[in-house]
């Protein structure tokens, strides 16, 4: 039989000859400072607009903030083709 201390002994053994998995560096922004100005403009128009199209929806007319988050939205994916397209 072993003890608790064995184990612990093993398992620190163990543990010293893992490899430690290789992490992701993170790269440098690929965007040039064109593009991030950009995004960043576009995200908050849309975070704006997802605010105010929440408060519309919430406080008046649920058909005008459909509209409204709905164009919020189109800021969103232009936002997001440009970051997935990498232009």
């Amino acid at each position: 039989m072993t003890t608790q201390d064995e184990l612990n002994q093993i398992i620190d053994r163990a543990g010293d000859n893992a490899p430690h998995p290789k992490r992701h560096t993170l790269e440098p922004f690929r965007d040039s400072s064109k593009t991030r100005k950009l995004r960043l403009w576009l995200n908050i128009i849309f975070m704006a607009g997802a605010i105010a199209g929440l408060i519309v929806y919430f406080r008046y007319d649920t058909e005008v903030a459909k509209y409204i988050l709905v164009v919020s939205c189109v800021f969103k994916f232009v936002e997001l083709a440009l970051r997935i397209l990498k232009i």
